[in-house]
């Protein structure tokens, strides 16, 4: 299929579809048109690379694992790759607890905002006479 009916299968441009083949994302044959054939399974590998790029990875994350994605048995690989999702989810667990101390530290400033005039007075008072 040529890459337009590839962008169209798959809801992903033209202009990323290029970016991922010249990561070595995806392949194609050229034609004697010149013009770019790819595979039909080439639409489930975009789907894989859409999917893993939601996840948090990056396409250079995500090319040695392409293999495995396209059915290869390197099982080094498939451990690499399984390790790397690891990686990934303690990362997110890392910003979930790092952007939850923010969240209640925004919400603690916001309710002293909140609060009257008088009651921030108060709070400032007590506040110094804690220093």
């Amino acid at each position: 299929m040529l890459i337009g009916t590839l962008a169209r299968a798959t809801g992903v441009s033209v202009r990323m579809l290029r970016h991922y083949e010249a990561q070595g994302l995806i392949g194609s044959q050229r034609c004697d048109n010149r013009y770019r054939e790819f595979d039909r399974a080439t639409i489930e590998q975009v789907a894989w690379i859409r999917d893993l790029i939601d996840c948090g990875f990056s396409t250079r994350q995500i090319a040695p694992m392409m293999a495995c994605l396209r059915g290869g048995t390197d099982t080094q690989a498939a451990a690499e790759g399984l390790a790397l999702h690891r990686r990934k989810l303690a990362e997110l667990d890392t910003m979930i607890g790092e952007l939850s101390d923010r969240r209640a530290r925004l919400r603690h400033r916001l309710e002293y905002f909140d609060r009257p005039a008088a009651a921030q007075a108060d709070m400032s008072v007590t506040s110094q006479s804690l220093d």
